[in-house]
């Protein structure tokens, strides 16, 4: 049987209570976030919340379920509050210095921005509800290709913190990149729609913040896996060897 390869991963430089193979992850995924002060852990679960809070955005943009918009606030607002925990962490931590340091302090913080956008797309799923905004099947459509894409990000950026090989990051970069030009030509598409009169005005502005939501997250997904991709690559080893 071929043995997993295991990748420089400078999370771990940083992780002194470190849980390799992630398996508390559910159990991690209920503990309060001041308890995660363990980099690796902690920007594990901030991805497993971001993939839920952009699944329940998607599902009360369809449904204007008001209990799933709640649930989704709840977890937006431990995103925020783990975030202060770890970039805590990382700075008390003395043995946190150089480029590792530089490169990896700025992740919880690019995810809770990302949790900003996602709770942007809850506040418009409650506009969207509150005032009967429909949306064309086509636009429908769009955001269901979207958070599909968006969902399966997380979750395999999420897998990569852990053994952060560079041919699954550039894979994962390929796919980040194609989310953000793919929003660019549903937004191009909208507006052809808005001038052939097939989209209502009063969905063009709500639809076009999700859609600049979801690229302004993905910007900072990109910029996260360009840094630790250039952190696996340049660590004194080929790439590939333990």
């Amino acid at each position: 049987m071929k043995s997993k390869e295991v990748f420089f991963n400078p999370f771990r430089l940083l992780s002194p209570k470190l849980d390799a193979e992630a398996s508390r992850l559910e159990q991690l995924y209920e503990t309060p976030p001041t308890e995660i002060t363990c980099l690796e852990e902690g920007l594990v679960i901030m991805l497993s919340k971001l993939e839920t809070l952009a699944e329940l955005a998607f599902k009360t943009l369809l449904s204007g379920d008001p209990s799933l918009l709640e649930q989704g606030k709840v977890i937006a607002h431990e995103v925020h509050a783990e975030e202060k925990s770890l970039t805590g962490a990382i700075v008390c931590y003395p043995q946190t210095t150089g480029p590792v340091l530089k490169t990896v302090i700025l992740f919880p913080g690019r995810l809770e921005r990302i949790g900003d956008f996602m709770e942007n797309i809850l506040n418009c799923s409650l506009i969207k509800s509150r005032d009967g905004i429909v949306f064309s099947d086509k636009a429908i459509e769009e955001l269901t290709e979207t958070f599909k894409t968006l969902t399966g990000i997380f979750r395999k950026l999420r897998d990569t913190i852990l053994n952060p090989s560079p041919d699954v990051l550039n894979e994962l970069l390929s796919e980040e990149k194609r989310l953000a030009q793919m929003n660019l030509e549903f937004a191009f598409a909208h507006e052809e729609r808005l001038v052939d009169g097939t989209c209502l005005p009063k969905a063009s502005s709500l639809y076009l913040d999700i859609l600049d939501s979801v690229r302004n997250a993905c910007r900072h997904l990109i910029l996260m896996t360009e840094s630790l991709l250039t952190l696996v690559s340049t660590d004194g080893r080929p790439a590939g060897n333990v």
